[in-house]
């Protein structure tokens, strides 16, 4: 274990610059992955596999920061960390996906008691009231009924894994392609879905089995995509003057270009894909970091009245480095992912 002190004793030096300073030094990217390199090929990895795991871990890297889910600094250190394991766990576990989960599971419970905390009454009971609107309720069950079934019965066809994450990865799919194209045909088809399978499964769906399933789904689904969206929006937000907008900075309302108009939008209210949609086509700005090109150019068209508002909302920084090594000492502790031993103690 002695060769993992090097890389988490940089990664302690990244997570204390990154919660004083909020920066990820490049400097210290380039050594893990020139250690990385030395590392890997020292304990004798295959050079294919080394390759495999380099793409995979870039690929998530970028996807994550193309969806804003993370700065470049941390996409950088995801990828650095996810090259510095040992080449046997390489090939018999998914250790990219394991690292993502280590790293994102306290990420989520340490946000969710932090929003708990810090959130008002008011903001949690607007958060409950919108995402356990009684339309929504409807919407997600049917979701779930038909087109999660759908689904997972396709994926099973091709003989690939289905299971409980699947089944809200594609309630999310659904979710996110029927804000896309709202209209009554689209929700019709989601009803015919559900109405299919209520026909063909009717056996599997009057059982307690399935219902506890079901409930547990849909509670979880509204939970993750309304509740603690809501929460976090308006707890990690704050209210920035246009002309105070600094390099670095994210948006938390989108500036867009409608009709020869620029307005401002929420992102709360829009929709993942139609966010990627967009993202060249209407946004005058950069989706993740704001750089000093978009701020000119927002305080020029300020400044020419073409924009009507003094101030927008942008995000507060919440500093992941210190996750991503936790994450990364709990793959190494765990020889994969901690969720899996955790199963294994409560069966």
């Amino acid at each position: 274990m002695i060769e993992f002190i090097f890389p988490i004793l940089i990664g302690i030096l990244i997570s204390y610059e990154d919660l004083k300073k909020g920066v990820i030094r490049n400097r210290y990217i380039a050594l893990l992955l020139l250690y990385a390199i030395l590392f890997q090929f020292y304990f004798g990895i295959e050079p294919a596999v080394f390759v495999n795991v380099f793409l995979s871990s870039f690929l998530v890297s970028i996807l994550f920061w193309h969806l804003g889910m993370w700065p470049a600094g941390d996409a950088k250190l995801f990828l650095a960390l996810s090259l510095l394991f040992p080449p046997i766990l390489y090939k018999h576990s998914s250790v990219v996906m394991d690292y993502l989960v280590n790293s994102f599971v306290p990420i989520f419970f340490f946000i969710f008691v932090i929003l708990l905390v810090r959130a008002r009454a008011d903001v949690i009971k607007k958060a409950f009231k919108y995402a356990f609107e009684p339309y929504k309720i409807i919407l997600i069950s049917v979701i779930f009924l038909g087109f999660a079934w759908l689904f997972t019965t396709f994926l099973s066809l091709f003989k690939l894994p289905s299971n409980f994450f699947v089944t809200i990865f594609a309630m999310f799919i659904a979710y996110e392609i029927l804000r896309m194209f709202f209209t009554a045909k689209t929700e019709a088809f989601f009803v015919l879905c559900a109405i299919i399978r209520i026909i063909i499964d009717y056996r599997n769906i009057y059982t307690a089995a399935f219902l506890y399933r079901f409930g547990v789904s849909v509670f979880i689904f509204l939970v993750f995509r309304f509740f603690i969206l809501h929460i976090a929006y308006h707890s990690y937000t704050k209210s920035v003057k246009i002309n105070k907008l600094k390099e670095g900075m994210i948006l938390a309302e989108g500036i867009v270009k409608r009709n020869k108009k620029i307005e401002k939008i929420s992102f709360l209210q829009t929709s993942l894909i139609q966010t990627l949609q967009q993202r060249k086509e209407r946004y005058i700005h950069s989706l993740g970091e704001l750089t000093k090109e978009d701020i000119e150019k927002i305080k020029k068209l300020k400044k020419e009245k073409k924009i009507d508002f003094n101030e927008i909302l942008v995000f507060q920084k919440q500093p992941f480095a210190i996750f991503l090594l936790l994450g990364y000492i709990l793959t190494l502790l765990f020889h994969g992912s901690f969720v899996n031993w955790i199963k294994v103690i409560m069966r």
